[in-house]
């Protein structure tokens, strides 16, 4: 079904601009759904379609598609009656998008409104067929630590991704993240036939973006942190288990042995040390299920055999005692950062945070995870005086206020969360 509403009025983008294809896949999401698609209608690059495939959901998910599609054109909702998957709710996606440009928006997730007008210009600067930018971390919920998918990776200029690159897992204590998380926006041209492998239920992601790294087709990571990646117990990277990294073991295996001889070679020493790494990861969650049952005996073998699981256990232990011991919404912590913008001066009280140029390129995911990191423990106030400050609380969704030191006249919205993260 397709929304009848009226099309909201025009915004900055002309009606030649590319016209861009967003695809959300949707199961059972109806407490962040609402908040995922205004994130999309609220992009400056307003010559959007935005393509809803809900998998199933009993939740009451349709009933907010079908309001918010009421509203708005650019809403195209497809429907399923039982659950099928992510990779295949995303292929029916696929199969109706009509844009230049293909991004993807997970149902739990909130993008910064300039998003796809900064990759999109970005994309034609380099000439790519994919660009990605850095995803923040962020959650209602006490996060461990400050965290986004690059890490220690991001870097200060675009890089171009390699089929290596996609493939790599960082070991513990290397910096930097799983690129398979990753959300570029790819040229439909480039993407061509391939589509998400529907036996992965896991790490299908990966999967297309090295098939489409494989196939000649390039990919560059920007300066960039314009995604917001909700952390919750629900959301499938969020947890780990015995059952998801043997997933992932046969995911990789899988890929293997699609490859011709070439690509094997070239592609050898990186898959025989996501092999180890995955193995290790296994011996690691059997060792915690075995703890979780009571079951010593097994679990002090298992650290015999591989002692140097003790380190990363004690390290889990610590950031699941880190969460537990955070304090409940009702007795958090009250805490004000002032977003300041460069050139501009500081309060001589209270807490301040430098925050980029509107314009700038906006390689700060610390920052931002920082930020993030502190709304899930507290509750907090962020106040700005400047279109750079009114950007800079877009990336911080959990924020559980966000007031305006002044009146600033911006083109971009105002973040229609702030109210303890419940809508962000």
């Amino acid at each position: 079904m397709q929304g009848p509403g009226e099309t909201t009025p025009a915004g900055q983008a002309s009606a030649t601009a590319p016209l861009v294809s967003v695809i959300m896949a949707n199961h059972q999401g109806a407490a962040y759904l609402e908040a995922a698609v205004r994130s999309v209608l609220l992009q400056s690059h307003d010559r959007l379609e935005l393509i809803v495939a809900d998998d199933g959901s009993t939740d009451g998910s349709l009933e907010i598609l079908d309001r918010l599609a009421a509203q708005d054109a650019r809403i195209v909702v497809l429907c399923h009656d039982s659950p099928s998957g992510p990779a295949s709710a995303r292929n029916r996606a696929l199969s109706r998008a009509r844009g230049h440009w293909l991004a993807i928006c997970d149902s739990d997730d909130v993008m910064h409104p300039q998003r796809l007008s900064r990759l999109l210009r970005a994309a034609e600067a380099l000439s790519a067929d994919a660009v990605a930018d850095d995803m923040i971390h962020f959650a209602t919920e006490p996060l461990a630590a400050p965290q986004s998918v690059l890490g220690e990776a991001a870097t200060a200029d675009p890089w171009q991704i390699t089929a290596a690159d996609m493939l790599r897992i960082p070991a513990k204590g290397q910096g930097g993240g799983q690129l398979g998380y990753l959300k570029p926006l790819m040229r439909r041209s480039a993407l061509e036939a391939l589509r998400y492998d529907e036996t992965l239920h896991i790490g299908e992601d990966q999967d297309l973006y090295l098939r489409f790294l494989l196939q000649g087709s390039t990919m560059w990571v920007l300066p960039e942190a314009l995604y917001l990646y909700r952390r919750h117990p629900r959301s499938l990277s969020y947890r780990s288990s015995q059952a998801q990294v043997l997933a992932a073991m046969d995911a990789m295996e899988h890929l293997c042995g699609s490859l011709n001889a070439d690509q094997l070679k070239d592609l050898k020493e990186v898959i025989a040390d996501r092999r180890r790494i995955l193995e290790g990861r296994l011996a690691f969650e059997a060792l915690a299920d075995d703890l979780k049952a009571a079951r010593l005996w097994a679990g002090a073998h298992g650290l015999l055999q591989r002692p140097g699981l003790l380190r990363p256990l004690l390290a889990a232990v610590g950031a699941k005692l880190s969460r537990r011991i955070a304090p409940a919404d009702s007795g958090r912590e009250s805490r004000t950062i002032h977003l300041i913008a460069p050139g501009q001066p500081h309060p001589k009280a209270g807490e301040w945070r430098r925050v980029p140029d509107l314009g700038a390129d906006h390689a700060q995911s610390p920052l931002w995870a920082e930020l993030c990191f502190i709304a899930s423990r507290c509750a907090l106030t962020l106040t700005y005086g400047d279109p750079a400050g009114l950007s800079a609380a877009w990336r911080v969704p959990a924020a559980q206020d966000i007031v305006a030191r002044s009146d600033v006249q911006s083109d971009l919205p105002r973040p229609f969360f702030g109210d303890g993260g419940k809508n962000g």
